[in-house]
């Protein structure tokens, strides 16, 4: 269930962790080196104490929606989020990055497909 008023105070580091963990559980399994790899390349600059806090805010709220809600999620929320241009091609550089090699059997490299068709539907 996406609880509205947990997320009330997320800001875009927030949903740009949700992204990169819709991504990085594509396999069923957020590894230690998905965190790893989305630490490194994504919040290389930010506070190590902030980050732990970030991850472990939408961590928790990340685990309890089902697939539909994250989906639901990233969709209903991308505008808000996300507001120029700039970002959404930003964003959409560092998923597809982080998804890997473009191939349709490649679990990650869908759900990527879908986060940049809402993003790029975005006016």
């Amino acid at each position: 269930m996406v609880h509205p008023v947990t997320v009330l105070n997320w800001a875009y580091e927030h949903y740009l962790y949700y992204l990169c963990l819709s991504i990085a559980d594509t396999d069923c399994v957020i590894s230690e080196a998905d965190t790893t790899r989305i630490k490194k390349e994504l919040f290389p600059s930010v506070d190590s104490n902030r980050l732990q806090s970030l991850q472990r805010e939408v961590y928790n709220e990340y685990l309890v929606h089902s697939e539909e809600e994250r989906m639901e999620f990233i969709s209903v929320n991308a505008a808000r989020f996300l507001r120029t241009p700039v970002i959404r091609t930003r964003v959409i550089n560092h998923l597809e990055h982080l998804s890997g090699k473009e191939d349709e059997n490649n679990p990650a490299w869908i759900m990527f497909r879908y986060i940049r068709k809402v993003i790029n539907t975005l006016k």
